[in-house]
This record gives structure tokens, sequence and C-alpha cells, in this order.
């Protein structure tokens, strides 16, 4: 567990209930981004996005896909995630999501892999550049362990991953598998939204995510306790 602790922790770090409010306020953030730029928030119902998406009848799972893998344009991921839950059902919507994110992790690496690896690689001294060298070394625990106990949005994990040591078969397999629990958990939510008459659907979507935050500040808290007992 000594490469989990060492890796660069966020502002977030800590607190479930603290990634909880975040997430709150980047919904509230983009209603007012939204409403900023004229769009009537209150009238973006579950219903419309749903209609919307599949209004491009057998062309939708391929539209959603490239908006969501295109690797330039920042979008928020768990919006993405939970409208493929809104639009295709909790099944093929976290299909759809699971590819689409490794679509756009993948496109993101590779920018900035061939952008800027060598001009970072030149910057890298002493403590950074021997983790950077650990990192490269265990490409898969490190982006696994990352896509587990996110600190940072995906696209600068995806970046910044790029910018590392991180080798990209490994990066591709592990954000595949690491993405997989936020993904079901954001697809049914998207999907609970669908049908907000049976109310336990989206308790349960709620519960899960809620869960997810818990576990990633326990296994937080387990990393750093093994790190202190290590040296």
């Amino acid at each position: 567990m000594r490469l989990a602790a060492e890796l660069p922790k966020g502002p977030m770090t800590g607190s479930a209930w603290a990634k909880l409010a975040a997430l709150l306020l980047l919904i509230v953030g983009i209603g007012w981004a939204l409403a900023a730029m004229g769009l009537n928030v209150a009238a973006l119902t579950p219903e419309r996005v749903r209609g919307f998406v599949l209004s491009f009848g057998v062309w939708s799972p391929a539209i959603y896909l490239l908006a969501y893998g295109q690797p330039l344009i920042p979008l928020p991921a768990s919006v993405m995630t939970i409208t493929g839950g809104l639009a295709f059902g909790p099944l093929w919507g976290t299909l759809a999501a699971l590819t689409g994110a490794t679509i756009r992790a993948c496109g993101q690496f590779v920018v900035a892999r061939l952008l800027g690896r060598e001009a970072v690689a030149a910057l890298l001294k002493g403590r950074v550049a021997s983790l950077d060298e650990r990192v490269g070394r265990n490409s898969f625990k490190a982006v696994l362990l990352i896509r587990f106990i996110p600190n940072l949005p995906f696209d600068v994990q995806n970046y910044g991953l790029g910018f590392s040591r991180v080798r990209f078969a490994p990066f591709a397999f592990a954000t595949l598998l690491g993405i997989i629990p936020w993904s079901i958990a954001f697809v049914y939510l998207g999907y609970s939204l669908t049908d907000l008459a049976k109310a336990w659907k989206l308790m349960l979507a709620l519960l899960a995510i809620m869960g997810l935050l818990l576990w990633q500040a326990a296994w937080k808290r387990r990393s750093s306790s093994t790190m202190r007992r290590a040296r």
C-alpha cells in the first residue's frame, strides 16, 4: 500500500462528506452555467434530456459515445454517466458509459503523452522524479488506485497520467476496471430519475454513491495507516 500512500492527494482528501458536498456543488455549478448561457435549467427535466439523446434514433449510442469519448472538450464525467443511465437504462447505459469514459481517458492520455511527456520529464527532479519512476514500474496498480480513490476530476487524472511514466496498456485496462463501481452507481442514478414515482430506485442509487464515498474514505485511512507503520 506504500504506492497508494505516496500518490498525490487532492484538496478533498480525507472526507466522504466533503466529496458528497463537492458533487452537489458541481451540480449547482452546472445549473448556474446553463442559466448564465440563457438556458432554462428548470426545463431540463430527465424526460427532456432522455428525449434529446434518443432523438437521434439508431445513431443515439454513437452520438453519445462521440460526445463522451472526445478528448478535447472538458465534460463532467459524472454528468455524462448519469446521462447514459437516463437514455439507455441500467445495463446498456453502464456499457455505454464505461465505453465512452474509457475512450475519453485513452484519448486524453495519448494527447498528453504526445504533447508534453518529454518536457515534463526534463523538469522532474528528486523525490518527484523518483515517484514518477515508481509509478511507471507499477503502472496498473497506480492507475487502479487513482480510479478507486479519485481526488481530481477525471480529465485532470487522464492528462496527469499521460504526463507520467505510466504505460498505455496498463492505463487503459486499469481505467476500465477502476471506473466500474462509480459508473454503475451514477448510471443507476440516471435511470432512477426516469421513474420518480418509484422513489426506492433513487434512494438505492444515492445509498450506493454514499457507500462508495465511505468505502473510499476508509481505504484512504487504511493506506495512510499502513504507510505510517511501514516507516
